[in-house]
């Protein structure tokens, strides 16, 4: 069973505590303490407006007897950076989501962690990582952003490298992301908030 422990931060502290778990949550499984784990931010801000700013730690257990010693060296954890952190812990989406689902997540974390691995032995630039918008230049042309162009070519190639087609499949995956992150339920809605909110 997978267990999900929030703990209450902004987003750039979220960001600080997970990078600072990332060793002792790998020494967790090395020692056959948790077979899986997953994390996920939430904060004020599109597309979960209503969620509360946490990040949410998930573990699946070996075995149940040792989420005592799990948790306890978590909180131990979380207090070095939150002196005031009370655990919290729930049921992370066993009886409610696919399994398949939960594994998808579960790799996206793994995904980060190899990253982060990547930026600390100097093989990539934490730059690469920052944020992607695309800014105006005083002339009024977009100027070119390479974490932009890094994250666009990193998603191509994770899917490309998996060997998911490019047609249909990751343009699908795309547009379904494209309609979640505006909490479009159609495509309709879809063209209608592009036509709003991007300028070509």
């Amino acid at each position: 069973m997978w267990h999900e422990y929030p703990i209450p931060a902004d987003f750039n502290k979220q960001k600080e505590i997970i990078r600072k778990l990332r060793n002792w949550i790998q020494q967790l499984e090395n020692h056959n303490l948790i077979d899986g784990f997953a994390f996920n931010h939430y904060f004020q801000a599109p597309p979960n407006p209503n969620e509360p700013d946490e990040l949410r730690v998930r573990f699946q257990y070996r075995d149940e007897q040792n989420r005592d010693i799990v948790e306890s060296e978590l909180e131990n954890e979380v207090k070095k950076l939150l002196p005031n952190y009370v655990k919290q812990e729930r049921n992370w989406g066993s009886d409610t989501t696919d399994r398949h689902v939960l594994q998808a997540y579960e790799f996206g974390s793994r995904c980060a962690f190899l990253a982060w691995e990547q930026i600390e032995n100097g093989r990539f630039p934490e730059d690469y990582f920052s944020q992607a918008s695309i800014v105006q230049t005083k002339a009024g042309v977009a100027a070119k952003r390479i974490p932009m162009e890094f994250q666009t070519h990193f998603n191509h190639g994770v899917m490309n490298s998996l060997g998911i087609p490019k047609n249909p499949d990751e343009r699908a995956i795309h547009i379904k992301n494209l309609m979640d992150s505006t909490n479009s339920r159609t495509k309709q809605e879809l063209i209608n908030w592009l036509q709003t909110n991007v300028k070509s």
